[in-house]
């Protein structure tokens, strides 16, 4: 009967460090990717301006990451975020480095003072000129 324990104890022993070692590579392979986690966009307004009820504004990709429009949002003085996809759909994302001019139309707003945007963290505003 004792040979047969130490048999089954070496036996867990093992499963043990079995388990031991797949965790800690586990939080090794975890730690690895949350250090390439991407960040925040430098999403930057270069000017806005009104013209008819139409506000033009300039937007930027100052950084390395994509920005998705679906997950861009605009408020003009300070109002409820309008998001930038339903204005914009000749494409899906802002490259790193692109420039872009858009047009907001049907906001209602004939002499707006500030807009503001926000993308995945990243954010900026302009006063309008």
């Amino acid at each position: 009967m004792s040979i047969s324990a130490l048999i089954v104890g070496t036996a867990l022993l093992g499963i043990f460090a079995l388990a031991s070692l797949s965790l800690s590579n586990s939080a090794l392979s975890a730690s690895e990717v949350l250090e390439g986690s991407t960040e925040e966009p430098e999403i930057r307004l270069l000017n806005a301006s009104e013209s008819n009820g139409t506000i033009h504004l300039n937007l930027t990709n100052a950084g390395d990451e994509i920005i998705s429009f679906d997950q861009t949002w605009f408020s003009i003085d300070g109002t409820l975020p309008i998001r930038a996809s339903d204005y914009h759909n000749q494409s899906t994302v802002l490259f790193p480095g692109e420039t872009l001019h858009m047009q907001l139309t049907g906001t209602g707003f004939t002499t707006p003072t500030r807009l503001f945007v926000a993308s995945m963290g990243g954010q900026s505003g302009v006063s309008f000129s």
